[in-house]
């Protein structure tokens, strides 16, 4: 049950006012012929101003909608511009700027699901298997997937559509998956460049049902996905660095990266 304080009242009267408005006006109409005086004044000005509410706030919705999508992908560009600057001109070794970029759009990607859900991108190694690379909020996630998770896995990046998890306990034999015991909600994107696969991102959530398209805009996230493809795709073509061998920031959101082997010891 959400407290008072954190539900978004401006986002909840766009979204409920439209709907009831014609019903407004509705009621008010029947009630215009039986009334006098004050309450008649009354019944007219609310049926006329419910019945030019309705078209307003969902034109109003639908820019504040715009407004946020621009504002996340801004979000999204911002945080790995620079990076794609340096690697643009750099002569050096480019892993560490490979590193930021990857951990930054990991990052991006949880927190467009909401403050408790985390993410981690797993790349594909030579021998297609799943080797975690980036995370945030998931210090335990799966180093790599095996057996049924990889299959399943390697099953959704073969299809590269994005799937959106509701509930993993009551997935009906389809795709489950989680990167914390007990997380119920998550969505699974193919990470490519181009049209050859990457690996996958993974964001996750506690609750079920939090992770949905009209919460978690595909767009968004096969925005994030696709740049995530592009970096690793730049990392192995120029040689920064091998697929096997994943990064791993140095704290939650840091954007700093460091190698380590990939494998649960």
């Amino acid at each position: 049950m959400p407290k008072i304080k954190d539900i978004d009242w401006k986002g909840t009267a766009y979204t409920v006012l439209p709907i009831i408005s014609p019903g407004l006006t509705f009621f008010c109409a029947t009630q215009i012929a039986g009334t006098k005086g004050f309450m008649r004044v009354v019944f007219i000005s609310l049926g006329i101003a419910s019945a030019v509410l309705a078209p307003f706030l969902a034109r109003l919705a639908s820019s504040r909608e715009r407004r946020n999508a621009a504002m996340e992908m801004e979000a999204v560009i911002s945080a790995v511009a620079d990076e794609m600057g340096t690697l643009a001109v750099s002569q050096d070794d480019t892993t560490h700027e490979l590193g930021v970029i990857e951990n930054r759009l990991v990052t991006c990607a949880a927190e467009h699901g909401g403050s408790k859900a985390g993410a981690a991108f797993y790349a594909l190694d030579d021998e297609r298997r799943l080797v975690r690379v980036a995370k945030h909020l998931r210090d335990n996630a799966p180093r790599q997937f095996e057996n049924r998770d990889l299959i399943n896995l390697l099953n959704a990046i073969d299809n590269e559509g994005i799937v959106y998890i509701k509930d993993n306990d009551k997935t009906d034999g389809n795709l489950s998956i989680r990167l914390a015991d007990g997380n119920r909600s998550a969505i699974v994107a193919p990470v490519f460049s181009g049209t050859v696969a990457q690996g996958v991102l993974i964001i996750d959530a506690p609750d079920p049902g939090k992770l949905t398209r009209k919460l978690v805009r595909e767009s968004y996230v096969r925005a994030v996905a696709r740049l995530l493809g592009t970096a690793h795709a730049m990392g192995k073509s120029s040689g920064a660095r091998k697929p096997s061998v994943p990064r791993q920031p140095e704290g939650e959101g840091s954007g700093q990266g460091t190698p380590t082997t990939g494998r649960n010891d």
